[in-house]
């Protein structure tokens, strides 16, 4: 037991050396089935972020810490320029050392998922399943729409380091974003 545990927190001491003492070899991640999808009168938003992971990154996912990741929603209306509808969701990473188990809380559905297999964990760290977004009254008829989707996550507090640790490095310092061709209130309820 005391030897998974040492091995556990030594995890933790080759991500402050990775950060501290070399450059993070980052990746480009990027949006992947990105849809909006009419169900009840409710436009639910469902995609996943691809290329998110290096292993450098899982080495830090599996270090103990709450590693989040933060998706930005906006629906904007072309013609005008302006925001109809907003979302802003979280997806929180947490590797239990002690029980060897994974967890995933997603905001959008206010679901804990529980795992013991670190790919399946990964997958649900980075996917929006039908997550309701908005109203359909927020759309006119005969408007043109688009929406535009970023993520990115914070900085982080790592024990006897002072200044806080860029996780955006893993992706290479950039948010990964997408926006959708224009579509029309019609496109949606076909």
């Amino acid at each position: 037991m005391l030897q998974f545990i040492t091995d556990k927190l030594s995890a933790g001491a080759l991500i402050v050396s990775q950060l501290l003492l070399t450059a993070v070899v980052g990746t480009d991640p990027y949006f992947v089935d990105v849809s909006l999808e009419l169900r009840d009168e409710r436009l639910m938003y469902t995609a996943t972020l691809a290329e998110s992971f290096t292993p450098d990154m899982d080495v830090l996912l599996q270090s103990g810490d709450t590693v989040t990741i933060h998706f930005e929603l906006d629906l904007v209306n072309l013609q005008t320029d302006s925001v109809v509808a907003i979302a802003d969701w979280e997806h929180q990473f947490l590797y239990s050392i002690l029980e060897d188990e994974y967890t995933v809380y997603k905001t959008e559905s206010d679901r804990l998922i529980h795992s013991y297999n670190f790919f399946e964990a990964k997958q649900e760290w980075v996917h929006i399943r039908r997550a309701f977004f908005c109203k359909l009254d927020v759309l006119e008829d005969e408007l043109q729409y688009a929406l535009r989707v970023s993520a990115y996550m914070d900085e982080m507090d790592m024990p006897g380091i002072t200044d806080k640790v860029n996780l955006m490095s893993y992706w290479n310092r950039i948010r990964p974003a997408h926006i959708s061709e224009p579509f029309m209130l019609r496109n949606l309820e076909q």
